[in-house]
């Protein structure tokens, strides 16, 4: 009832907010923002009306536009980075489709552009913390092993923190990994990463472009408390064939793409491997491990089919897998193990009108981890992973020059296996938790928000999301005793609802602009997690799991409050901004103390324990846009903290992930018409961990009393890494350029983790405890990498 009663109030006011503006006539100007010289679609583009600087818009990822304004004479202009600005005039007096062709910046074919923001100067948006990543700057940063990667470059912004060296994981504003929602043309990746996460499942060769939402998430994102990462794919050229990709020295991708039907339907289909077992494996049969036990693989395609002048229809989809297998022993111990992620969408545009357009989609999500292993003729099996089936409708509607409506409706069926295991011997089967462990849920979203320019100075950006979550039947609620024995019992029939949740989550966001190039805005959201990731390592592993909210689990939920300043500098050469966020996390999961993961008769949520999450900070950010020199300076100063009363005896300590000092410093310089160098720098406080703190005998074994949760900080994280592209000459119609990059450029030991060595024996005086440190990068690695373009 509280839902509904919101929804009363709510829909009437936006419904009278829109009506006044229809007082004068306005007429729309669409159409798509292209690239001239391959018309591949520009998302993020910006186009405004110099006589109105209150109206403007900024290119969907498939290249549209929609502008809406009072009839008038008008100068259009449109800039994009890395491409020459235009300005031209337009005669608006009724509806108009324009297609905006750009042509590439003559400075530079491959500058690194500013990661972080489409064009739309930060001073003119209501949204806080969204970052645009451009493609073409993602390819020129030096990264590990040669391998370009968003997951790398997204870390590289104030108010994210990576996972550890090398790692693609991310926090961001004090949440935990599994607070990020991560998609991939709108379907959800349960694990981004690849090569246990030193790699990201998304190749750069078929993305188009890329969006960082940290905390300040639009209406029609939800289920995750801390960020959105929202990748689309390309749709590939609609007039030539063409094929690009590269050869590095542990993986190659190759991409194809071209148009099905002129002018009406075209595809992209890429595909990406490493090749280290193939390449070293005749070398190794003869040791014990019988070769290189490692690769990984993945597919990317989308096909897009023009079914009308306002239908378009697009179908996507991704797989990938990583597969390994270990001998130790002498062959005594063999391990099998592979996971990977598949999805697939199927997505419909219409519009109605100008003013009005809809999209239809249809999605499926899966992740899934199997583990084997054999050892004394015992073998054990674990599996884990998520499946999901997403429906959604979203409709745009723009009722006037100062409004834009976003509404809609999601639905999604989640069947998770958060442990599943069995062991066997050649008499039969000796262990199974099958019984316990497959999960079922519905979830289900509303949403409705508004872009209101009320004034020329003042943009304000309000919205609603009601969400729903029931976990349903089969499903058995068991209470044990101390033995882990089954003494009662609660039984759900398969499709009963066994518990219900629903949550309210406004949205709210604010820009007064104090001058043309400054302005200031803040922000309030309040959001609701259904699904938790629950880990008691140091990254997201595949072990990992995720387990839904439940009769024994609730949600996750979270405030944040932003505000800050922005600055742009010498005609948006420059730009500047100061953050401030202040954020809450309430039903924040964790193990218990003792935990120790094995075979068990309950369900894994039992483990679990419920406490809460503060995390507070500032976010300074400066960065150039054009020139031969470009690049930027990020620095973060914050504190998550974290309280559970069942952990550290009910006393606030510091999240794994409490980094006070986190700085990126990033640099590109083009020389001339052929070589982009490339820099980065990072540091950030070492990882907050649990070490021992004293040692004592029992009957001759070592044991260790450890201190308080997260006492222990390591030692500070900091590295320099280097790249050179040098483009070749052009041959016929093939493109091609070297690129060369160390990453930790002065070797570096950045730590890990550490564990507890001893020398000497427990009786004597010369026993001598040390915490090691483990690094696995600790020297300058330098990579190479052939791409091509034809």
């Amino acid at each position: 009832m509280q839902l509904q009663h919101f929804l009363y109030l709510f829909l009437p006011l936006f419904l009278l907010s829109v009506l006044p503006a229809r007082a004068q006539d306005t007429f729309v100007l669409r159409g798509r923002v292209l690239d001239a010289a391959t018309t591949e679609p520009l998302a993020g583009a910006f186009i405004s009306l110099k006589e109105q600087p209150a109206i403007g818009t900024v290119s969907e990822p498939d290249g549209r536009y929609s502008l809406l304004a009072p009839a008038g004479s008008y100068t259009l202009i449109i800039r994009y980075i890395g491409y020459e600005s235009q300005e031209m005039s337009l005669q608006l007096y009724r509806n108009e489709t324009l297609d905006l062709l750009l042509e590439p910046a003559t400075y530079s074919t491959r500058e690194v552009e500013v990661i972080g923001t489409r064009f739309k100067p930060i001073t003119q948006t209501a949204t806080m913390g969204e970052l645009d990543i451009p493609m073409q700057a993602v390819k020129t940063l030096p990264v590990l092993f040669g391998e370009t990667d968003i997951m790398k470059t997204v870390q590289l912004m104030p108010g994210v923190q990576s996972g550890g060296e090398g790692n693609t994981g991310f926090y961001v504003r004090g949440g935990g990994s599994d607070q990020n929602l991560i998609q991939l043309d709108q379907a959800v990746v349960y694990n981004p990463g690849h090569l246990l996460n030193f790699f990201s499942v998304f190749n750069s060769d078929a993305i188009s472009n890329a969006t960082m939402i940290k905390g300040n998430m639009p209406a029609r994102y939800g289920g995750r408390l801390s960020s959105v990462l929202d990748v689309e794919l390309r749709e590939g050229s609609p007039d030539s064939l063409q094929a690009e990709g590269g050869i590095g020295l542990i993986a190659s991708r190759l991409t194809l793409q071209g148009p099905l039907v002129k002018d009406k339907a075209a595809f992209i289909f890429s595909a990406r491997r490493t090749y280290v077992d193939v390449l070293f494996g005749p070398f190794l049969r003869n040791t014990e491990q019988g070769g290189v036990p490692y690769h990984f693989y993945d597919f990317n395609g989308k096909l897009s089919y023009s079914l009308s002048p306002k239908d378009k229809l697009y179908l996507s989809g991704y797989y990938g897998k990583d597969v390994g297998s270990l001998k130790l022993s002498s062959g005594r111990f063999v391990a099998d193990f592979q996971w990977g992620n598949a999805a697939a969408t199927v997505r419909w545009q219409h519009r109605f009108s100008d003013r009005h357009t809809m999209e239809v989609s249809g999605i499926l999500s899966d992740y899934a981890f199997d583990f084997t292993w054999d050892f004394a003729d015992i073998t054990t099996g674990l599996e884990t992973g998520v499946r999901d089936y997403s429906a959604k409708v979203d409709f745009v509607y723009t009722p006037s020059a100062r409004h834009q409506l976003e509404y809609g409706l999601q639905y999604t069926h989640h069947t998770l296996r958060p442990r599943t295991g069995s062991a066997e011997t050649a008499e039969g089967d000796v262990f199974s938790t099958g019984r316990i462990l497959s999960k079922s849920a519905h979830q289900a979203a509303l949403y409705l928000s508004d872009d209101w320019n009320i004034t020329d100075r003042l943009l304000l950006s309000a919205g609603i999301r009601g969400s729903y979550f029931a976990q349903i039947g089969p499903f058995t609620l068991y209470e044990f005793d101390e033995n882990e024995r089954a003494t009662d019992s609660l039984q759900y029939a398969s499709g009963e609802r066994v518990k219900t949740f629903q949550a309210l989550e406004p949205r709210f966001s604010a820009r007064y602009t104090l001058t043309a190039a400054s302005s200031i805005k803040a922000s309030y959201t309040r959001s609701a997690q259904y699904l938790h990731l629950v880990s008691n390592a140091y990254t997201t592993l595949p072990l990992d799991v995720w387990v839904p909210s439940s009769a024994l689990v609730e949600p996750q939920r979270a405030t944040q409050y932003a505000v800050g300043y922005f600055q742009s500098f010498k005609q948006n050469m420059f730009e500047g901004s100061v953050e401030l966020y202040y954020k809450t996390m309430e039903n924040q999961l964790e193990y218990r103390e003792g935990f120790v993961a094995g075979p068990s008769n309950r369900d894994l949520e039992y483990e679990f324990v419920r406490g809460s999450g503060e995390s507070y900070g500032a976010e300074f950010f400066l960065r150039k846009n054009y020139g031969e020199l470009q690049g930027w300076v990020g620095y973060t100063l914050s504190r998550t903290d974290r309280t559970f009363p069942d952990i550290n005896q009910g006393r606030t300590f510091p999240a794994r992930f409490d980094r006070r000092h986190d700085v990126s410093v990033v640099a590109t310089y083009t020389l001339g018409p052929r070589w982009t160098f490339g820099g980065s720098f990072v540091y950030g406080t070492g990882q907050a961990t649990t070490m021992p703190e004293r040692r004592y005998l029992i009957e001759g074994t070592v044991n260790y009393q450890y201190g308080d949760r997260n006492s222990f900080r390591m030692e500070p994280l900091h590295r320099l890494d280097l790249s050179a592209t040098l483009e070749g000459k052009q041959y016929m119609r093939l493109q091609s350029s070297w690129t060369f990059a160390i990453y930790n450029v002065y070797g570096r030991r950045n730590p890990f983790l550490y564990f507890i060595d001893s020398e000497g024996t427990p009786y004597s005086n010369d026993t001598k405890v040390q915490a090691k440190k483990v690094s696995l990068i600790p020297f300058p690695l330098p990579s190479v990498t052939w791409n091509f373009k034809w």
